[in-house]
This record gives structure tokens, sequence and C-alpha cells, in this order.
């Protein structure tokens, strides 16, 4: 008698969800769940104000980094404007997650700069250094030159310097040196710049 090859079962097929389980998801008591819930929510415009509201919510940051990453392939004025307030948070590792989202939405920061740059409390200037830093924008250095030029805040103008200098050069030399007369009485700052200065003019 031949042997009969026993079949293997058939795989289960993944379960499809609609957007309104997958926004109740966001509040399941399982982190994993509500990560995969926030990344299944990509392209789902209809979701983007609850993704917004789960931002200041959610403490896991795995789970925060999903929505934020769902979030910011939206690249839309009102996700950057939802994402921005939370630049003045009082939470490091929330300010710096923001700040790493906007980081990748040039389409839309950009319409937000005036207002981020003359924020009146300026930790957030500082952040919006750290966004232009990786802001793939053909203007982001000039933004972070007018910061350097113009900020009266030393630490913001120290973060703008920072965010600039890795792709700095010999024309930045000028308003690098003008930050360091404004501020006189800032060592670090000037410490920043003087140690940069080779580099840019070649005599490093």
């Amino acid at each position: 008698m031949g042997l009969v090859r026993k079949q293997a079962p058939e795989p289960e097929a993944p379960q499809v969800l609609d957007t309104d389980e997958l926004v109740r998801r966001l509040d399941d008591p399982d982190p994993e769940l509500r990560r995969e819930a926030a990344l299944e929510l990509t392209g789902i415009p209809a979701a983007v104000p609850e993704l917004l509201a789960r931002v200041g919510l959610e403490t896991e940051p795995r789970v925060r980094d999903a929505v934020l990453t769902t979030l910011a392939a939206h690249d839309s004025e009102a996700v950057a404007a939802g994402l921005a307030v939370h630049l003045a948070s009082d939470e490091a590792g929330l300010r710096t997650a923001v700040a790493e989202a906007l980081a990748t939405m040039p389409g839309s920061v950009p319409a937000l700069l005036p207002s981020l740059l003359a924020a009146p409390d300026h930790d957030v200037r500082v952040m919006t250094a750290m966004v232009l830093a990786d802001l793939p924008h053909p203007e982001a250095k000039s933004w972070l030159v007018r910061m350097i030029a113009e900020d009266p805040h030393p630490n913001v103008v120290t973060a703008a310097i920072d965010a600039l200098l890795p792709a700095a050069s010999a024309e930045h030399r000028p308003v690098l040196e003008a930050a360091v007369l404004r501020f006189p009485d800032d060592p670090f700052l000037a410490f920043t710049v003087r140690a940069a200065l080779p580099r840019l003019t070649g005599t490093a």
C-alpha cells in the first residue's frame, strides 16, 4: 500500500481590519497591537486626527515611533502643525521623536518655519534647528544661517551652528565669526565655532 502524503494545513489568511477597528486598537492595552494598528493606518487620512491625538498619550517609544512614522508619511501642513505643538513638550523623548518626524516632512514643514523661528519659547527654536539639520530641503541651510545671524538666544544660535556645521563651507565663516562676537560671554559657542573654522577654511 502506498503511503499517502498528509497535506499541510493551509496557512490562515491574515485578518483584515477596517479603519474603525484599527483606530480602536490604538487604545489596546497590548503595545504590539497598538504598534501594528498604527502602521496599518498608513495612507488613511480619516485616521489622522486619532493618530495625532495619540502622539501625546502614547508612553511606549516603539508605538509612538510607529504613530509618528504613519503621520509623517502624510507630509501635510495639518499634520506638521499637529506635531509641532509637541516641540514644547516637557518630555525630552517626545520632543526629539517629533523633531525627527518633522525632519522627514519637507513638503509641509517650510510653511511652519516663520512661526517656529519666532516662537517665544527658545527651546522650541532649539528643536527647530534640530529639524532643519536633517530636513531634505534646498533652503534648510539658509534658514539655519538666518537663525545664527538673527536669533537673540545663545542656545538657539549654538544649536543652529551645530546643525549647519556638517554642511557648512568657507562661505559661512563670516556668519559664524559674527555669532561669536554677538555672544562674547558664551564660551561653548565660541569653542564650537573656533574648533570648526580650520576645517571650513582648509587650514586644519
